[in-house]
Parts: structure tokens; C-alpha cells; sequence
């Protein structure tokens, strides 16, 4: 059996993924904080980077931290000093980037609706 219809649907599925790939890479490069940066902020490790190591990073980078992610190469950290996010990057941190304004969860947008209706109650 030849399909050639996949082949084509195959190749446009590739370069809209490679594209999206290279605006998110864009995007995130502008979108990370410069280096004088402090304040509450997410420092983005190397996937894979032993918590060991992160932990160890962050304390050299004079880092407080709040809390880990769910995902383990993404800290949550703070710091009042100015210039945190360019010692989080100099201890091998992969970029410094503003903490999200509500907490990701595995439920995602129901459970930010439920806190919402949660708020009305009261």
C-alpha cells in the first residue's frame, strides 16, 4: 500500500514543529531577565542537571530558594540583592525568567477555576 498524501502531511507537520521550535528559542532568549535582575524569579537549569549540583548552583549564587517546580530543573528562587539573575546564569543556569503569576498544576486550567469559584464563596 502508498500513501503520498502522509509524506506531504509528514514534511508540513516537521516544519511547522521546526519552525515553533525556533520562535519559542527567539522568544525565550528576549524573554529572560537581564542580568542586574532580583526579585522572585524562576532559574531554568539544563533538563537532566542532578538536583545535587542545582541546589548547589543556587546556594553559590546567593539564591534563596522558595520552592522546586514539577519540573525538576526549574527552581523557583528570590533574592533582594541586585544582580541575582546574572549569578544564577554565571553558577550554570541556563536563563532567569519571571515567576508565573499562578502555580501550574497537573488539573491546569480547573484548578485555576476552582480557586476562583473558591473566592466567590467566601
Amino acid at each position: 500500500m502508498r500513501w503520498p498524501g502522509h509524506r506531504l502531511a509528514l514534511g508540513v507537520f516537521v516544519g511547522v514543529l521546526a519552525l515553533w521550535l525556533g520562535v519559542m528559542a527567539i522568544v525565550m532568549r528576549h524573554s529572560a531577565l537581564p542580568p542586574e535582575a532580583s526579585g522572585m524569579m524562576l532559574a531554568v537549569f539544563e533538563p537532566g542537571t542532578p538536583e545535587a549540583r542545582i541546589f548547589a548552583s543556587l546556594t553559590r549564587a546567593e539564591a534563596r530558594v522558595v520552592r522546586p517546580s514539577a519540573l525538576g530543573f526549574i527552581w523557583v528562587v528570590a533574592g533582594d540583592e541586585p544582580g541575582l539573575a546574572g549569578r544564577l546564569v554565571e553558577q550554570g543556569a541556563v536563563g532567569a525568567y519571571r515567576d508565573l503569576p499562578i502555580s501550574p498544576t497537573i488539573a491546569g486550567c480547573f484548578a485555576f477555576a476552582d480557586a476562583k469559584i473558591a473566592s466567590f464563596s467566601q
